[in-house]
Formats: C-alpha cells, structure tokens, sequence
C-alpha cells in the first residue's frame, strides 16, 4: 500500500513540476479577441452588460453579484463565480459603443480587462470582447492558457448573451 502512495505522489509532483515548467515559459501578457453577431441594436447590448445585478440570471458561471460603492464615479462590484469572489470596476463606458471592465481584486494571481466594443451593422450589433491580461503565477498561467484556453471565459460570455437574447451565437476567435 505504501509503494502505491509513493508512486500516487510522485506522479502528482512530476505533473506539478510540468505545469509549473511549461507555464514558466508562456509570456506573463497575454491579449486575446473575439467577436459575435447579434440580432439587437447596440443599445440593447450595452444596456445588459451594465446592468450587474442582472448576470447571475443570464451568465453562465456567476452565482452571485454584489454592487459595491462607486470608485471615482465608476460602477464596481464584487461577483461570485466557480473559482471565488473577484472585484470589477467600468473603467470607460461610453454608451451604446465601449465599456471596459477592469478586474480590481487585489493579490488575485492576475489582473486585465475586458474591452467591449458593440458596433451597429445592417442586421444588428457586431460585439468584439479583447482581454488583455497579465498571470504572475506559472502554476495559473498553464492552467490559464493550457488547460482552460484564454478565450473560454469570453466565449461563454458571448453564447450566454446570445441565449439572453434567445440567439445563438457563433463567437469568432480574431486573435
């Protein structure tokens, strides 16, 4: 039984060791884009993702929003997803066309933003989401990049907007 645990654990650090070696040479920034068609004006849009208290009803992976006071006139909040609690700041919002939202959790392992542009085209709204983003972590860099993939987060975002909207959406992958 002893020899079975050893063997369990050092394959467990051997994996550790990997991870943390392979993400110890994947760049700390990282910029990512992509893109979705919906059938609704950029107005509508907008209006869904500044209203916070609204995506535990809607975005897939959010449990639970809290608002938070403003920072230097900037709506903040604090949500509740599957890997914990992080903190949000609107950093720009310029109605209906850019918003940005910038994560202000403190000591989180990584920080960025979230950069939407909603452009109006004949059939409706073209939504573009770019995260530039920076993980200190090796460990959470390969988990990050590897592992999860550094748009899953933003398409989840577009297909649940789609499905708030009752579309489908097809997220594209620009960069």
């Amino acid at each position: 039984m002893r020899k079975w645990i050893l063997i369990v654990a050092g394959a467990f650090a051997l994996l550790v060791a990997v991870a943390y070696g392979v993400g110890a040479r994947l760049p700390r920034e990282h910029v990512a884009t992509v893109r979705a068609h919906f059938r609704v004006p950029p107005d509508s849009i907008y209006r869904v993702l500044t209203e916070i208290d609204a995506y535990p009803s809607w975005r897939s992976g959010v449990d639970v929003v809290q608002r938070e006071p403003d920072r230097n006139g900037h709506i903040t909040w604090k949500q509740r997803e599957r890997m914990g609690a992080l903190e949000y700041e609107f950093t720009v919002s310029v109605r209906p066309t850019r918003l940005v939202s910038s994560l202000i959790t403190p000591d989180a392992g990584y920080t960025g933003r979230w950069i939407y542009q909603i452009l109006p085209d004949a059939a409706g709204t073209v939504l573009t989401i770019t995260e530039e983003g920076s993980v200190e972590s090796p460990i959470l860099r390969f988990l990050s990049r590897i592992v999860v993939g550094k748009y899953a987060g933003m398409e989840s975002v577009l297909g649940s907007l789609g499905k708030r909207f009752g579309e489908t959406v097809q997220p594209v992958r620009v960069i």
